[in-house]
C-alpha cells in the first residue's frame, strides 16, 4: 500500500535512499502512476519504480505478486506491509460482514503475502519484512474492535514469523503507530482530532515521514 498517507511517505523515503520500489495501490491507479511518475524524475537512471494493483482480499492476485516483481526487478529484498482499512463502529451492533472484510484485508491477506515472498527473501542475504501494526493492537480501541483486533494479529505473526526466520537471516519486525495525520483522519471532527493529541506525550500528531524513517531503518542490514 504505497499510494497515499504513510504508505506514499515509505515509497518517497525508500526512492531517495536508492531502493527499487514497486507498491500496490487499490482504488486510486491515478493517484498511484501520478506518485510513479513524479518520483521517476528524481531516481538514478538504473534505479527502478513501479505500481502494481492489488487487493489483500484476492488471495490468488497476493500470491503472485511476488513473483510479479521478482520477474520486473529481478530480486526481491524486502516486503512492507502497509495495505489495510479500517471499518470503524460499535462492535455489539456491527454485522459480521464488516469486521470479516477488515480481518480478512488487513491479516489474511498481508499473511497470504508473507507466504508468497518469504521464499524468495530467504534467498538473499540480508533481508527483512516490515509489519504497519498500530498502538490500537496492543492496547485495543473503542470503536475499532476489528481493526485492533486485526492488528494485533500482526503482532504475534510478527512474533512467530521472526523467532522461525531469523536464524536464516530474515529480519521481521512490526511498527504500531498511534494516530498520524493522514487522509485517514479527515473523516474526524475537530473536537475528536483534540482530544486525541491531549493524550499524547508531544501533544501532536505522528506524521507520515515519521513512520517512513523508522521503515527505513528496519530495512537497513
Amino acid at each position: 500500500g504505497g499510494s497515499r498517507g504513510i504508505g506514499s511517505a515509505i515509497v518517497r523515503r525508500l526512492v531517495r535512499e536508492g531502493w527499487h520500489v514497486g507498491f500496490t495501490y487499490h482504488h486510486h491507479e491515478t493517484v498511484a502512476q501520478n506518485l510513479v511518475a513524479e518520483l521517476r524524475n528524481t531516481i538514478h537512471p538504473q534505479q527502478e519504480i513501479r505500481a502494481y494493483r492489488a487487493d489483500l482480499i484476492d488471495e490468488n492476485t497476493i500470491s503472485r505478486l511476488p513473483e510479479k516483481m521478482i520477474a520486473d526487478f529481478g530480486r526481491l529484498d524486502a516486503l512492507v506491509n502497509n495495505a489495510g482499512i479500517t471499518d470503524d463502529g460499535a462492535f455489539l451492533t456491527m454485522d459480521s460482514t464488516r469486521w470479516q472484510r477488515v480481518l480478512h484485508t488487513n491479516f489474511t491477506g498481508t499473511a497470504c503475502l508473507c507466504l508468497a515472498a518469504i521464499p524468495a527473501l530467504l534467498r538473499q542475504t540480508h533481508s527483512a519484512i516490515v509489519m504497519m501494526a498500530s498502538l490500537a493492537g496492543v492496547t485495543g480501541k473503542e470503536g475499532q474492535v476489528s481493526y485492533a483486533t486485526s492488528k494485533g494479529a500482526l503482532i504475534g505473526l510478527t512474533q512467530y514469523l521472526g523467532r522461525r526466520y531469523g536464524v536464516n537471516g530474515l529480519r521481521v519486525n512490526a511498527i504500531a503507530p498511534g494516530f498520524v495525520r493522514t487522509a485517514m483522519l479527515d473523516a474526524l471532527a475537530p473536537e475528536m482530532i483534540q482530544h486525541i493529541i491531549a493524550g499524547t506525550a508531544l501533544q501532536r500528531m505522528g506524521e507520515a515521514y515519521e513512520i517512513a524513517a523508522v521503515v527505513q531503518f528496519l530495512l537497513e542490514p
